[in-house]
């Protein structure tokens, strides 16, 4: 066998490594530097055999072998390199076999002809507008692999399709995707630890279960799909993602060992072969100017922790054709917004300036995304449940994961079963959601924050591939008030255009409507405190200076005209703190839409306010009050009243002190 094969075997001359399928044969080509003998291993699935092809000097060019073997039929064979005495997989193979050679397994890249895939239509998605996104941040398999997701298929591409009805409810317009491609043999693993489910002397491999590592970029994880063909199943979560409206970006890891030109190639490939939409590049930035100004990727999303913008305009500047004509689809994606909303919502002093400049910060021309949480750290039940990491379970005791989380546990340490302390972080969750979404730029949700998910503390889950590290779907009460916010939060801010300003706000009345675009109180109207021991301010957006195709609000309010208004009381004191409340237009008079006190944070009905110069905001609590016609007959129903006036408020925010007092100061 091994004979007739090297009478069938060319030069290839290829440009690029990677296999391809021809008419008369298979391409092979890989990139072998430093060796005295390297070569091809072709294996025989039907008889079970291997064949070693030695390179020879004239199949390469530099570093780069290529080699035509002709008249195989390619759902037969799998193949694999070595060099010198060491074996190793394709990182451009487009999928992964296990193939086992005597005793032992080994991976093997597969052959078949892949589907142009790019020949098709791309998505008629509308145009990307970043102050219109939502996005979901999640990991393919950990989203449905619970036993609570209830779906058919879990932990696959395909479970994850099954809950895109979920992320419609949302309002998801995009989802960020963990790495979901094969890894190196190498980096499957994160090296032994020790483990407390075992003896104290015993050490275990943990998984690689977030992914990160040098990858077979092209060769979508088998584990993640059923059993069929892994880059079907990819590509057909992705057509019914983009049939949703929601577009796909992935995170792709490259550390320094990979090259530029690989990295190039591989979001190349996921955007003609998937349609998918960005990229969320890690590890090594040293590809940035060269996928940002790529032709092919010109209109794909692509995040940075920090990367130079000015450098990238001057280089437009001074070079016209140097193919970067705007870095409108690069955007920020860093951890400013989410330190700085941690400290303000935990009380912390000398922050309400500095977090309000960044709220209210407008970014025209490249995105700008907020989270609160993310993979890397606590989710946002642990958020408000802890005040230091759990991490025992990594076998690492605990010294892996960040120390520094501003993080407040509401006074207890942990799960709680005290009403007020359940209260309390249930409170304080729809107040991180609500100054996420109602912040200016892209809110990014951490998958199952918007159902309580915990992980127990544990702020580093990147080797817990089990119930601990996927996302919870349980329903609780707790659950389903948390979701039921999320929703309606965020179709708040899809239906106020003021949410999603496109140019930076002036502060000044240029539509002579007789209030600025935004304002600031304390308490008094018009007079705000950013003093350094301050934690409640109003803020009064005029929904006359959004676009009105941008602004949807309920019916009532479509028929209004004149001046609409929207007031957000923000109070992260303690105790309850009264706040000043411009006098709205005449013929209108204040209502309550929202108030994270409440159980039913939005009411069905909006509550009128009795006073229109002065309000009571409880204790850690967010209000909303609009401006509606005043129609004279509308009164306060028995069963809503001002939750600032009652009592069980006022004992309820004493008891937040209490627990303050206890747990945080």
């Amino acid at each position: 066998m091994s004979e007739k094969f090297i009478a069938q075997i060319s030069p290839a001359y290829d440009l690029q490594p990677g296999t391809r399928v021809l008419p008369e044969g298979v391409v092979f080509s890989v990139v072998l530097r430093d060796c005295s003998e390297c070569g091809l291993i072709l294996y025989h699935l039907p008889e079970l055999k291997p064949v070693r092809i030695p390179f020879e000097d004239e199949y390469r060019i530099g570093s780069l072998y290529s080699v035509l073997v002709r008249d195989i039929n390619p759902r037969e064979w799998a193949y694999r390199y070595y060099r010198d005495d060491y074996e190793f997989v394709d990182s451009c193979a487009r999928e992964l076999m296990r193939v086992k050679t005597g005793d032992t397994q080994a991976l093997y890249g597969k052959l078949f002809p892949i589907p142009e895939c790019s020949a098709l239509p791309a998505p008629a998605l509308p145009e990307m507008l970043w102050q219109d996104e939502v996005l979901y941040c999640l990991h393919v398999k950990g989203f449905t692999a619970s036993r609570t997701s209830r779906v058919k298929k879990k932990g696959t591409f395909a479970g994850l399709t099954e809950k895109i009805p979920h992320l419609v409810r949302l309002g998801v317009t995009a989802v960020e995707l963990l790495p979901l491609y094969e890894l190196r043999p190498e980096s499957c693993t994160t090296g032994k630890v020790k483990s407390r489910r075992l003896k104290p002397e015993t050490e275990t491999e943990r998984p690689n279960y977030w992914n990160f590592g040098e990858g077979c970029y092209f060769a979508p994880k088998a584990s993640y799909s059923d059993g069929t063909s892994p880059s079907d199943e990819l590509y057909r979560m992705i057509e019914k993602l983009h049939e949703a409206g929601i577009r796909v970006y992935m995170q792709l890891y490259f550390p320094g060992t990979v090259s530029i030109q690989t990295a190039l190639e591989a979001a190349r490939f996921y955007k003609l072969n998937y349609h998918v939409d960005g990229f969320h590049l890690k590890g090594d930035d040293a590809s940035l100017k060269l996928i940002a100004s790529d032709p092919i990727l010109s209109d794909s999303a692509l995040f940075y922790y920090s990367f130079p913008y000015a450098e990238l305009q001057e280089v437009d500047r001074e070079n016209p054709e140097s193919g970067i004509p705007s870095v409108y689809h690069l955007a920020e994606y860093n951890d400013r917004f989410s330190t700085l909303l941690r400290r303000f919502v935990k009380s912390d002093d000398l922050v309400l300036r500095e977090f309000i400049q960044e709220f209210v910060r407008v970014v025209p021309d490249h995105g700008n995304v907020h989270y609160v949480t993310n993979y890397e750290g606590f989710t946002l039940m642990d958020l408000v449940s802890y005040n230091r990491k759990h991490n025992e379970e990594n076998g690492e005791d605990n010294r892996d994961g960040n120390d520094y989380n501003e993080s407040w546990n509401c006074g207890v340490e942990g799960k709680s079963r005290r009403g007020v302390v359940r209260q309390l972080r249930l409170r304080q969750i729809k107040n991180f959601l609500a100054l996420l979404f109602l912040s200016q730029g892209t809110p990014l949700l951490y998958a199952g924050d918007e159902m309580c998910n915990s992980q127990d503390g544990n702020n580093n889950a990147y080797c817990q591939d089990n119930e601990l590290g996927w996302t919870c779907w349980r329903d609780t009460a707790d659950s389903r008030m948390i979701l039921s916010f999320t929703e309606q939060i965020s179709a708040f801010r899809a239906s106020h255009g003021v949410f999603r300003a496109k140019k930076p706000f002036t502060m000044t009345d240029t539509l002579v409507c007789g209030y600025p675009d935004l304002s600031f109180h304390g308490k008094e109207a018009w007079k705000p405190d950013f003093g350094g021991y301050n934690h409640t301010i109003g803020l009064l957006l005029c929904e006359n200076y959004a676009p009105a195709e941008e602004t949807f609000g309920d019916d009532e309010a479509e028929e209004q005209e004149g001046v609409r208004l929207l007031y957000l009381a923000v109070n992260m004191h303690w105790h309850p703190q009264e706040l000043g409340v411009p006098t709205p237009p005449a013929g209108t008079k204040w209502y309550k839409v929202m108030d994270t006190f409440e159980e039913e944070s939005f009411p069905g009905t909006p509550v009128p306010i009795r006073d229109a110069q002065q309000i009571l905001v409880p204790g850690r609590t967010i209000q909303i009050l609009c401006n509606l016609p005043d129609k004279g007959g509308r009164t306060v129903p028995e069963t809503v009243k001002n939750s600032a006036a009652e009592p069980e408020a006022k004992s309820g925010t004493e008891s937040d002190k209490e627990d303050t007092d206890a747990g945080k100061k």
